[in-house]
């Protein structure tokens, strides 16, 4: 009788790690069907950007202006340049006055100085046109 509750005992072990190694090679084959977040939306288009600070001036003699900065560039390429327009909507209100590109963050910053008159408030969505002009 022994003998026999052996045999049983030991079918039951190999069939459990038989189980166990069929949910582990499943699991992986899961893990590794998992693809990569889509780059931002229109990218050779509309570059959406929050106004993250506003200045009144950094240096003497300095006008104001405001700091705006967003991902998702992934691996594109901006193609922005200084004097750039920034708009709001369909309405123009800046122009960049420096850029910073971090290609291993796939993230732009864009600072620009404001049109006249025109009410910018940190926390605003406003764009760029990226690409080639």
């Amino acid at each position: 009788m022994n003998g026999n509750r052996r045999v049983w005992w030991s079918l039951v072990f190999v069939a459990t790690g038989l189980v166990a190694a069929a949910i582990g090679g499943f699991a992986s084959v899961l893990a590794q069907q998992v693809t990569k977040a889509p780059a931002a939306p229109a990218v050779k288009g509309r570059f959406e950007f929050e106004i993250v600070e506003s200045f009144d001036s950094k240096y003497l003699g300095d006008t104001p202006g405001h700091i705006g900065r967003h991902g998702e560039l992934g691996d594109f390429r901006p193609q922005a340049a200084l004097g750039d327009p920034v708009f709001r909507g369909e309405e123009k209100i800046g122009t960049v006055s420096n850029l910073v590109w971090s290609r291993g963050h796939g993230s732009l910053e864009i600072e620009f100085d404001p049109e006249p008159h025109v009410r910018i408030a940190v926390g605003e969505l406003v764009w760029l046109k990226l690409g080639e002009k």
